[in-house]
């Protein structure tokens, strides 16, 4: 698996963002209509794209949300390459590539319906914290936090 930063405008990118957003409606509906406008690739301070031999099959970014803590969104990966590791990679890259950027913590938020998520976030050192004021709503989402550094 190949993780790639690449910028807003690749089409890999768009595409697997577009079917995120398809699989956010149907998981939660018109909540997540209220995200559009946090979601815009060009608001993202990186994003990364997984390929495997060529394809692309995953994708992710990460924001500033102050000065010490990096937001990770937009996970997702198509679903037949999932548990197979690739979206651990894409976390791992963005969790490296924000630490590098001198960044000592990561947030991340998901549905509250998504258990498969929540427990890819714990497994990967997430802990939960209390809500940080997504657009969802607290009845609608669960929160993590991770050290990346020491600051």
């Amino acid at each position: 698996m190949e993780i790639k930063r690449v910028d807003a405008e690749n089409e890999d990118l768009l595409a697997l963002a577009h079917a995120l957003d398809e699989y956010y409606f149907r998981v939660v509906g018109e909540v997540q209509k209220k995200y559009a406008r946090y979601n815009d690739p060009h608001g993202m301070d990186c994003r990364m794209v997984a390929y495997e031999n060529g394809r692309a099959v995953g994708c992710g970014c990460w924001k500033a949300k102050d000065a010490h803590t990096a937001e990770i969104k937009r996970i997702y990966i198509v679903p037949e390459y999932r548990r197979r590791g690739a979206a651990s990679a894409v976390i791992c890259a963005l969790e490296q590539d924000a630490a590098q950027h001198g960044y000592v913590q990561a947030v991340l938020e998901t549905a509250r319906t998504t258990k498969d998520s929540a427990a890819l976030y714990l497994k990967l050192g997430y802990q939960v914290m209390p809500y940080y004021g997504s657009p969802a709503g607290a009845e609608n989402c669960l929160c993590f936090e991770k050290m990346l550094r020491k600051e």
